[in-house]
């Protein structure tokens, strides 16, 4: 972790220092690897105020390189960053109102990315993949916060919090990645004691990264839902005038096109 921690102040002193000028900065990384154990940190700002505690954290770097010249471009590349923590506490406050989130094991990582931007966007189709691993985790915002929620957001966090007051998502499972020709493809889970929600996704987007994603396909399984849940579902589908298929004990929703207007069959 101080590896990171330092080559990142190092480019954030470069950035600050010559911002006015043409300097061309290039660093590269072979592989590293770095623990930390009983992380904190605090930031208070007027009314606002966040926590940060970590019980341990790794972090990972191979084959990285990064490039970039002032007001020109900015590239970067390598083969993985990751990190992974355990026992972690967040805890956000403005005002009256504040979040308490706590995560049991969390696990990201970059991997086979090239991305090269200047000053009129992407010169070429960035490429990546990207993997999320979340377990055990809990949301509990204040009395305050859930107090000025809506009425149909306060349905919405009544059925995923079970009426306890704190939303549990017991895991959350997810990769993303982009080709060099502009093809997206996601897959993931998410697991609530309310039931599950599996998502498999291929989308295509032009280099220019201006123009709204195009959405081949977009399934959605929720399965395994609370007699409350499907309900509230059955609701929406009368009230928008769409339709669900059944599978299971729950729904599959199939849509394609633009985000803004999707079909769906």
């Amino acid at each position: 972790m101080k590896i990171i921690f330092n080559t990142f102040l190092y480019l954030a002193f470069i950035t600050f220092t010559f911002s006015q000028s043409n300097t061309r900065v290039k660093m590269e990384f072979g592989n590293g690897t770095s623990t930390a154990s009983n992380y904190f940190i605090e930031i208070e700002d007027r009314n606002f105020s966040a926590k940060l505690n970590i019980d341990r954290l790794k972090s990972t770097i191979r084959n990285l390189k990064f490039e970039f010249e002032s007001d020109d471009y900015f590239q970067t590349l390598g083969s993985i960053v990751s990190a992974s923590a355990s026992g972690i506490r967040i805890e956000i406050k403005e005002g009256r109102e504040g979040v308490l989130i706590d995560v049991g094991k969390i696990s990201i990582s970059l991997n086979n990315w090239d991305v090269h931007i200047d000053n009129n966007g992407p010169r070429n189709m960035p490429v990546f993949s990207w993997k999320l691993d979340l377990q055990n985790t809990e949301i509990t915002p204040s009395t305050d916060m859930t107090r000025d929620l809506g009425k149909e957001e306060w349905q919405i966090f009544n059925y995923l919090s079970g009426g306890s007051g704190a939303i549990t998502i017991k895991k959350i499972l997810g990769n993303l990645s982009m080709t060099q020709n502009g093809k997206i493809s996601a897959k993931g889970s998410i697991l609530l004691p309310v039931g599950k929600i599996g998502v498999n996704l291929l989308a295509t987007i032009n280099q220019d990264l201006k123009s709204e994603p195009y959405i081949n396909s977009l399934k959605l399984d929720l399965l395994n839902l609370t007699p409350e849940v499907k309900a509230w579902l059955n609701d929406i589908m009368i009230e928008e005038n769409i339709s669900f298929r059944k599978k299971g004990t729950g729904f599959m929703i199939n849509l394609s096109g633009l985000i803004s207007s999707p079909r769906f069959h």
